[in-house]
């Protein structure tokens, strides 16, 4: 007959060796720690529980560091209830792990509870710091947007390894964040980052072509005003020099305004470039884009 390893595990092992040996019991805790070994969580799960049952029915105290153990275990058998109860009573008896606080914060997470969370997260942080912090303050980072919390959020971005760094679901909050800020320099350089990351960002390509064009616009009826009032040939040339920077600037906003045409037709991507293309004197193209027009 075959027996399953979790049910062979999870019996409590007697054996006698003739009329006078003595009896000897392996333990539900033993048994736990050998189902670990052997990568069976589910059954190591279950002789914890066990064995903690036998210890109170027994009336014998147990360790923090072992309901810290078997928490683990119990988080890892997918089994959250018992994990988060387990972990709670070590954490009670100022028992603590760097793994049992990633535990715990997944466990919270799981749960909704923001608040003790970003409590479990940041004690790793503050108490852990040569652990691999990576995962805790990529979270951290997330939380921080989230609640608003942006100086904090400025501070976990550079501790970010550069390679969360480059990853789109970061800096797009980093992006919100920034402009949240008024960090225009900042926001620009991250909106590029972006569009490297990818090409077809929609928030990115309307900063960025918003940001040309505006800096197109101003400069252009800044030099027509200057000229107006003064048609020598020194402004003339001014005048001459500044349109060649203005029309480089409109270029760029128009092609960020096309990817975003390419996007969706909307209204006010054509707005943007019904003007542009009125400042190239492209009748043609302007009139295109002005059939969109609401």
């Amino acid at each position: 007959m075959r027996f399953k390893f979790g049910h062979l595990m999870g019996a409590a092992l007697l054996f006698f060796v003739g009329c006078s040996a003595p009896k000897v019991t392996t333990s539900y805790r033993s048994i736990a720690e050998q189902a670990v070994a052997a990568g069976n969580y589910e059954a190591a799960t279950e002789n914890w529980k066990l064995y903690f049952d036998q210890q109170m029915l027994d009336n014998e105290p147990i360790a923090p560091e072992l309901f810290a153990e078997a928490g683990q275990m119990a988080f890892k058998a997918n089994k959250p209830e018992l994990a988060l109860n387990w972990l709670k009573q070590a954490q009670a008896s100022n028992y603590d792990n760097a793994e049992m606080y990633v535990a715990l914060a997944e466990l919270y997470k799981q749960e909704n509870n923001l608040s003790k969370e970003l409590e479990s997260l940041e004690f790793f942080r503050a108490s852990y710091p040569t652990a691999d912090q990576k995962q805790v303050t990529n979270r951290l980072f997330e939380i921080y947007t989230e609640i608003n919390a942006r100086e904090k959020a400025v501070e976990l971005w550079n501790a970010m390894s550069a390679e969360s760094q480059q990853e789109e679901r970061y800096l797009e909050a980093y992006f919100g964040l920034q402009k949240q800020l008024k960090n225009e320099e900042v926001a620009d350089s991250v909106a590029s980052a972006l569009l490297n990351v990818n090409p077809n960002h929609t928030k990115a390509l309307e900063w960025l072509g918003a940001k040309y064009y505006n800096q197109a616009e101003d400069r252009y009826q800044k030099e027509m005003k200057a000229y107006e009032k003064n048609h020598t040939r020194v402004q003339h040339i001014k005048l001459t020099q500044a349109l060649k920077e203005v029309t480089a600037d409109f270029r760029k906003s128009a092609e960020y305004f096309k990817t975003l045409w390419e996007q969706e037709q909307d209204s006010k991507y054509a707005t943007y470039l019904v003007n542009i293309y009125n400042r190239f004197d492209d009748k043609k193209t302007s009139d295109y884009y002005r059939k969109f027009l609401k």
